[in-house]
């Protein structure tokens, strides 16, 4: 278990530090598992570089700046969008990104945070990231930063008065939300005076509308420097003295080009500190407790913060230990906080959260979510009462077991997540270290802080009791409320309104509509496009280099049949996949084919490099037969599996926090949902699907697999347990209610699927429905009923993934022992009853329109019938179709973004569903963002707009995603499995990247003429369309839909629409509350 062992990693060179290669001297040099972390510095510029090698199909680039805002006009964050419209050597909007789908990838991006700033690149394969390389340090460093790109992707006034412009238009998003508000409220109070951590850096909105081009540029000058920029390169980046070798190539032309460059001492070097002033973090000198109000729908809930400064950013085993603590305070039922403010007869909340934020002077915070407001209000209470329960945890006993199975359980999850994520996981801490150190043992003690969890291990009850009083108890509090008011946002109405009015006044109207020529001008190409001399001359990456992923897997049931899925039988009905694959082979394949055979329910078993055993049962529920109201009952089940107590060994009964405890002692995750990707209130494809997970080191296999059967054969229902849980649950659904994307989503399916069928019966409006009526009779022999039709006999199809060289011996025959019921003979769809799209059904009011108090802009989601399923002939082509719209820089991106309009965009195509969706989300111009599209669309299935090179550049992005897909093994394993669902088989991957290739112009012009035309009218079978707006924006934008011939659109209010969801029943009481 121990992090420090050596690397698996490797690399053709080894590097020592001191060692100098390609003008850069290696100063550092880290293991963490597989996992290999080299830095090196440039002798003439101070750039640096931090190479980070493990395997994966996927390469990712960061370019990371440390930056800080000195007001409130967003200036890093203005920048940041500035950077991808323009360099000195590619000046021509949009080159980036098209030249980065040519590098294998589906485009940039970046981040905006408090304390720096990042831009990222993910390809498929190196090839890709070092091409592009040269190209994003010319926009990042020598950006064009022109007027025009400003008006449109930061702001402009428009001629009719309003406000437009990207950033604006995502700020506009968060200024009043909750998160928002009670953020900025409490880095107020948490740190004193200017410090840079409590400017917003993302903007405000009347600071950016007085922010200009010429402060951007100031900006820049001052903080894009090669000796404050560092490069991330992460996965199997090779030859590092290729990379090194290119990354000198670049930097010599900026240099040539004109970029500062200054020689550093290098092992004395590391990087620009931008946060070292006392200013940053003055001490406070008082406890606060202020309130802030956000715009709501309903006056139910609102929510409270309580924050903390904490310890300096490398007191590295008080961070962890102030962490600790706040787990300690807050994780699971057993938790102090959640027994007593949650899971209680009468709760404070759904939910409390800790989180530590690691700036050079921390700060922590506990935030409970959804507190009673309006009848029975906790928000005059819950200060004293959280206060309450710290100084009773204070004065009781420490459970230090809990406490110690806390800090090994957050070891394991670390090194978890670096076999799930490596370079999502790791980045943070390099990210930290290139902000604020001047060691370089702090990268260590970052990435692996092992030893700290040892030395916290062995700490005694005092030093956590010491920990809790100086921390939590005794430091200056900042507490914060955020309420929720109707008043607010009938007064955000009267403001947008007054501001229209005064810009009009104060601003010259002829010269607002030349600014929104020039727009129109940039939207429509004519302000000049990439020249084709340009794109060619950057050379793609070879497609026939890259390696999908191959490694065995062996399972006992097929997807399409037995010798069309692509393995080969080795005994009985058991097929085994990519024998000789991976870089670790299994000598007992056929011990377990033969054990594999016997189990009689359908099983899949992978074998990846890995130390941990992750196991996944899916619990059909089509072929059980479930009524309306057992299907709604699914989501609380779910929620209940893992809390509630277990009856063992022939009747003797084990409580719910016996069983927690036992689960948190051998496991690093565990818990229970519908299909593959369901969220609360959201429902997937596979909905009809209890998915059942659990992940244990593998030597907890044999204990995980113990207590796993207590899950699958045990579980008892109680009353209070069940009672605690739905009110959390309904506290959660309620915040969902002023969610503009939830409301969206639930009208969308409310009009296109079957109102009994798993999808609509565990969606936003039955479920606050099904909760609020629950506690009413005999829930719990109704759930104990549901549970033991469900969890009974063959019912259900396992998956588990594991170095199977590490598992213990005999572990399949476990499995054996629980075999009931038939073999499965057929395919696994067939087996279990599962087929996609049967609970499709068409409502006959097929638009809606709600108006929401809790959002400022606008979410349009208009859906048309599409082929179903993965091997319809047309796959491939809506595939690339949908890419080439979506992509970065690709032509919806400058109709939409490129016109200020709204911030996200997307054409998708679902074939799990049958379905092709326009989405436009975050507009303060939604009517502009339609139009746009429409005229869009209108040239497409005229004949004009696509090329050869635009289908060229969708294809390389399509390589990227289905490659990404499968970008560590974990993920490729749950690819493979799930893929029997999707009734493709185990080449479905390669197939697919051949039939990428071999996709042409003429495939996806044809279909863009069949289907994009069915976007440009509303009416007729299959099309639906949602829209949530704010109040504000309601009576013009429904009339200028009507314009556009978008007719047929009812306005409903939020309860009219979730009405309509829960009975299928439109009740249009004029669109208010």
């Amino acid at each position: 278990m121990d992090a420090s062992v050596a690397c698996n990693a490797s690399s053709a060179t080894s590097y020592t530090p001191s060692m100098e290669v390609c003008g850069f001297v290696c100063v550092n040099s880290v293991c963490i598992k597989h996992i290999e972390v080299l830095e090196f510095v440039s002798v003439r510029s101070g750039l640096r570089v931090f190479l980070m090698q493990y395997e994966s199909p996927i390469v990712n680039s960061y370019y990371v700046l440390p930056t800080r805002g000195e007001n409130h006009e967003g200036l890093p964050h203005t920048l940041e969008h500035l950077i991808f419209l323009g360099s000195a050597c590619y000046p021509h909007r949009g080159t980036l990104d098209i030249l980065a789908s040519r590098a294998l990838s589906i485009g940039t991006n970046a981040w905006t945070a408090v304390d720096h700033t990042a831009y990222t690149i993910s390809t498929a394969g190196i090839e890709g990231s070092l091409k592009i390389l040269p190209v994003y340090l010319d926009h990042i460093l020598r950006p064009t930063l022109t007027e025009e790109s400003f008006m449109t992707d930061v702001h402009r006034v428009t001629p009719d008065g309003t406000n437009s412009g990207t950033v604006y238009c995502e700020m506009k998003t968060h200024e009043n939300s909750a998160d928002s508000l009670i953020h900025f409220e409490m880095v107020d109070h948490l740190y004193p005076g200017e410090s840079g951590y409590k400017m917003n850096t993302g903007g405000r909105l009347d600071a950016l509308r007085a922010t200009n081009i010429d402060r951007v540029r100031d900006y820049h000058k001052r903080f894009y420097r090669l000796d404050n920029i560092s490069i991330v390169i992460c996965g199997n980046v090779g030859d590092f003295t290729s990379i090194l070798q290119v990354v000198s190539e670049a930097e010599s032309q900026l240099i040539a080009n004109g970029v500062e460059a200054h020689a550093v001492d290098v092992p004395r070097f590391f990087g620009t500190k931008q946060w070292d002033g006392h200013i940053h973090c003055q001490t406070m000198g008082e406890s606060s407790t202020s309130t802030v109000i956000f715009p709501s729908e309903d006056e139910e809930t609102g929510y409270f913060t309580m924050a903390w400064r904490g310890p300096h950013w490398n007191d590295y085993e008080l961070i962890s230990a102030v962490s600790f603590m706040g787990s300690y305070l807050t994780d699971t039922p057993l938790s102090p906080l959640q027994k007593e403010l949650v899971h209680s007869d009468d709760p404070f909340g759904s939910s409390v959260e800790f989180e530590l934020e690691d700036f050079r002077e921390s700060y922590f915070s506990l935030t409970v979510q959804d507190v009673p407001y309006g009848s029975n209000c906790k928000m005059d209470t819950i200060e004293d009462t959280l206060k309450r329960i710290l100084l009773e945890v204070h004065e009781a006993p420490i459970n230090m077991d809990r406490l110690r199975t806390i800090i090994q359980r957050d070891r394991l999850s670390y090194l978890l997540a670096l076999e799930n994520s490596p370079h999502e996981t790791a980045i943070d801490s390099v990210i930290t270290y290139i902000t604020y150190s001047s060691d370089r043992s702090d990268l260590q003690r970052l990435l692996n802080n092992d030893d700290i969890a040892g030395s916290l291990m062995l700490k005694d009850e005092a030093y956590w009791k010491g920990i809790l009083w100086k921390y939590f108890i005794q430091a200056y509090t900042v507490c914060v409320k955020a309420n929720p008011s109707l008043k607010r946002s009938r007064e955000m109405q009267c403001f947008e309104k007054e501001l229209v009015e005064r810009q009009l006044r104060e601003n010259d109207i002829e010269q607002l509509k030349a600014r929104e020529a020039i727009v129109d001008a940039i939207i429509s190409n004519k302000g000049g496009s990439v020249p084709k001399s340009v794109v060619d001359a950057f050379e793609a990456a070879d497609v026939s280099q890259l390696k999908l992923t191959e490694w065995p897997y062996i399972r006992n049931f097929s997807s399409l049949g037995v010798y069309l899925d692509g393995g080969h039988l080795t005994h009985g009905r058991v097929q085994l996949f990519n024998e000789t694959g991976g870089s670790v082979s299994v000598s007992a394949w056929p011990e377990i084919s033969k054990d594999l055979d016997k189990v009689e329910f359908p099983m899949q078993v992978n074998h990846i490099a890995s130390d941990f055993v992750r196991l996944t049962v899916l619990v059909p529920t089509r072929r059980v037969g479930l009524s309306h109201r057992e299907n709604q009952a699914l989501p609380l089940l779910c929620a209940l599996l893992f809390v509630s107590d277990v009856s063992i060994n022939d009747g003797e009964r084990l409580s719910g926090d016996e069983f927690i405890r036992l689960l948190q002692q051998s496991t690093t995750s565990y818990g229970a949902s519908l299909g593959i990707d369901s969220s609360l209130g959201n429902p997937d494809s596979y909905a009809e699907l209890l998915n059942v997970a659990i992940t244990c080191h593998v030597h907890h296999y044999e204990t995980m697999f113990k207590l796993f059967l207590h899950v699958l054969r045990g579980v008892r229902f109680t009353r209070k347990i069940l009672t605690a849980h739905a009110k959390a649950m309904l506290k959660s659904l309620n915040k969902k209610k002023r969610s503009a994307k939830a409301l969206l989503i639930q009208a969308s399916s409310a009009m296109r699927l079957r109102g009994d069928c798993p999808r609509m019966s565990c969606g936003l409006a039955q479920q606050l429905s099904f909760l609020n009526t629950s506690l009413d009779g005999d829930i719990v022999g109704s759930l104990q009923s549901l549970y033991d039709k469900l969890f009974t006999g063959g019912n259900l199809v396992v998956h588990l993934s594991a170095d199977l060289n590490k598992m213990p011996e005999g572990w399949l025959r476990d499995w054996v022992s629980l075999s009931e019921g038939n073999a499965v003979r057929g395919t696994l769809t067939d087996h279990i009853g599962f087929k996609l799209g049967i609970d499709t059904s068409f409502s006959a009011t097929s638009g809606l329109y709600v108006p929401l108090a809790s959002t400022e802009v606008s979410y349009f989601r208009f859906v048309i019938a599409a082929p179903l399923g993965y091997r319809h002939k047309e796959y491939t082509a809506l595939c690339v179709l949908a890419e080439y719209l979506s992509m970065m820089e690709g032509p919806m991106f400058h109709a939409i973004r490129g016109g200020g309009y709204a911030y996200n965009y997307s054409v998708s195509y679902f074939p799990s569903r049958g379905e092709f969706h326009l989405s436009i989300q975050q507009a303060t111009d939604l009517l502009g963002a339609i139009r746009a599209t429409q005229d869009l669309f209108r040239d497409i299935v005229n004949g004009g707009v696509l090329t050869e090179e635009d289908v060229f550049a969708a294809r390389c992005s399509l390589v990227f995603t289905i490659l990404d897909e499968e970008e560590t093994l974990a993920d490729f394993s749950h690819d493979s499995f799930t893929s029997s669902l999707r009734s493709v088989s185990a080449g479905f991957s390669k197939e697919c990247l051949a039939q990428i290739q071999s996709t042409g112009l003429e495939d996806v012009r044809r279909v863009a003429v069949k289907y994009l035309s069915e976007f440009l009218t509303f009416g007729g079978s299959g099309k639906t369309m949602s829209i949530v707006t704010s109040h504000s924006q309601s009576p013009a934008l429904l009339e200028g839909l009507h314009d556009l011939n978008y007719h047929n659109l009812h306005q409903v209010s939020v309860k009219g629409m979730l009405s309509f969801a829960n009975t299928g029943l439109l009740s249009i009481p004029g669109g208010e509350d």
